[in-house]
């Protein structure tokens, strides 16, 4: 088969120019000892067929690409990278040859047709891993090369967080049903920093553009278990590729910069839809008299829930704000059987019929057994039938903020909030009670937030006491004192933000996060222009998020495909006076005072 390759040096400057490096460098089968490390990706050096080839041949057997290395390389998920557009219902089939990889198809190519073909982030060398960038090839089976493309960059809407992996399927079949039954007209993956380029799409065409999760890799949407994103237009491509083109350009997935400055065209943000399937996905007894219970959708109609053997008024439910889980907490400190037996009435869809129906769901629930551990008395009995565990969060560069947070292991049945001791000792070492005001989370029946009624002042100390048993929980079991000392942080290294910020037309959540958009530092929510303070900052790299919450529920609602809803948007805010690839991080020094005026009008609009 060597013969049918045609050998072609503009393969190998178009493909790889940036490796500008003495190849001496490489060792293709091993480095000497005591020797360089190999750190040059594998280069290409021959295709078939050329890029931008007509009348290729569309039959199984003559149909097979190859990609000619000048080192032996090994392939990495590649049933994930490798992407044939438009795609077929099954995908392409790799082995390595030699130097070679082969690419063959288990169906017939259709005719007068431009493909193409992406090997993404699989390809590395055999030695070292050193990955070849990703790369594309164009071709045809007809007598041209349609040659328009649509750059853009997929996020999740939750957090801005590029989606590796997604499917973008643009589809000329404009029904709102084509995502569900039809395989996309053209087609891209998107890499690992949520870019992708569309090529090869011909003049002329109107698409609806998708994007998925495609978790089974079929093309298709899937709302139970992927998820999806949608442009809100229809789209008409006239950007003609080029050997020049920034957003078709091969770059190194390492190279920060580069990735970055790569154009996007369109963007796109997924989520994850609401189910409309109704059933009864879980139920679990997490503990003597804890249940869980969770509905395939949001607010599910239940008509009764009855427990052999414990009273309707004992049972207390705690539902998530969509209705769709609820934890069910037996609030009955005498004996609960190991085996409880559940009636649940509800509404479930019929399968078939696609209509909700009533059914009656008999639960058997088994109490898993803990660890045994001694209580008071010197007893061996379970871990639960000991103390009760509270979880005092009182980060002191927060309290002012946030409050102090006090977590219990299970809802109380016993409390004396008002019996909390609280009290500040200033810098002349004077002791004196401090008020303070206890907020019940209106979501969890475990947590409430502690608020001192004045903001802490520097210098002080102050003392939360908490005395033995002013608290007892549902299992019967008392809180152990605790004691937890605060104080502001006195480091002169440290550095605060303001931020100013106008354009408030309704209700936002803003969050200062790390770099990374994992760690939330600081959280706002404002329904007016206001001044926020994130103090006590260490030297570091931290963003700012911005989550328009549109009707005020403290929630991010997802979107809805059929109803061409998109999820309510979240943007990273861009800081003033930063420009190129970090305009989104700032970098805050020691012993600084940083302000930034922000307008969500304009930011938002």
């Amino acid at each position: 088969m060597k013969n049918r390759f045609i050998r072609n040096a503009m393969v190998v400057t178009g493909v790889f120019l940036f490796l500008l490096l003495p190849k001496s460098c490489a060792n293709t089968s091993g480095s000497p000892e005591g020797g360089p490390k190999d750190s040059i990706p594998p280069v290409l050096v021959a295709t078939y067929p050329l890029p931008n080839s007509t009348n290729h041949p569309t039959e199984k057997r003559k149909s097979h690409l190859y990609f000619e290395f000048d080192e032996y390389v090994t392939l990495k998920d590649q049933n994930k990278n490798f992407f044939l557009s438009p795609p077929q219902s099954k995908p392409p089939v790799s082995k390595i040859r030699g130097k070679q990889i082969v690419i063959s198809f288990e169906e017939p190519l259709d005719s007068n047709q431009t493909y193409s073909f992406s090997l993404g982030e699989a390809v590395k060398d055999n030695n070292e891993g050193n990955p070849f960038p990703p790369f594309t090839l164009s071709f045809s089976t007809g007598n041209h090369v349609d040659s328009l493309y649509v750059s853009g960059s997929i996020y999740q809407s939750s957090n801005m967080l590029s989606v590796q992996g997604a499917t973008i399927l643009f589809h000329t079949d404009l029904s709102d049903s084509a995502i569900f039954k039809v395989r996309p007209r053209a087609a891209a993956k998107s890499d690992s920093w949520g870019y992708f380029a569309v090529r090869n799409l011909p003049k002329d065409s109107v698409y609806r553009v998708y994007a998925i999760e495609d978790l089974n890799n079929n093309n298709l949407y899937d709302p139970e278990t992927e998820r999806v994103a949608f442009l809100d237009s229809l789209l008409v491509p006239d950007s003609v590729m080029r050997d020049d083109s920034p957003a078709l350009a091969m770059v190194d997935m390492k190279d920060t910069a580069a990735c970055m400055s790569r154009p996007s065209q369109i963007t796109l943000s997924m989520f994850k839809e609401m189910s409309t399937r109704q059933f009864l996905r879980t139920k679990e007894r997490l503990s003597r008299r804890h249940i869980y219970l969770k509905f395939g959708a949001p607010y599910p109609q239940i008509d009764s829930i009855k427990i052999d053997g414990i009273d309707d008024d004992r049972i207390i439910r705690e539902y998530s704000y969509y209705k769709d889980s609820i934890n069910l907490w037996l609030n009955d400190q005498g004996a609960i059987k190991d085996t409880l037996f559940m009636r649940i009435s509800y509404h479930k869809t019929d399968d078939s019929l696609k209509v909700l129906v009533p059914v009656t769901d008999t639960v058997r629930l088994i109490r898993p057994k803990g660890k045994m551990k001694k209580n008071r008395r010197g007893e061996m009995v379970e871990e639960a039938d000991t103390l009760s565990t509270l979880t005092i969060d009182a980060a002191a560069e927060k309290v002012n903020v946030s409050g102090i947070s006090l977590m219990f292991e299970t809802p109380l049945a016993i409390s004396h909030f008002d019996s909390i001791l609280f009290t500040a000792k200033n810098t002349r070492e004077q002791v004196s009670d401090a008020a303070y005001t206890i907020e019940p989370d209106t979501m969890d029946l475990k947590h409430y937030t502690f608020w001192p009624a004045e903001p802490l002042k520097v210098g002080f100390e102050y003392t939360l006491t908490i005395r033995d048993s002013l608290f007892m929980d549902i299992d019967g079991n008392y809180v152990d004192s605790v004691a937890k000392k605060i104080s502001l942080p006195k480091d002169e290294e440290l550095s605060s933000l303001s931020a100013e910020i106008s354009g408030v037309d309704g209700s936002y959540v803003v969050e200062l996060v790390d770099e990374k958009r994992k760690k939330v530092f600081f959280k706002y929510i404002i329904k007016t222009d206001t001044t926020l303070s994130f103090p006590y900052l260490k030297k570091g790299k931290y963003s700012l998020r911005v989550t328009q919450d549109k009707n005020g529920n403290g929630q991010i609602d997802t979107g809805s495909l059929l109803e061409k809803k998109q999820p309510e948007k979240v943007l990273m805010y861009k800081f003033n006076d930063r420009v190129g690839n970090n305009a989104y991080i700032i970098d805050i020094p020691e012993r600084t005072e940083l302000i930034q005026t922000i307008d969500l009008a304009e930011m938002f609009k």
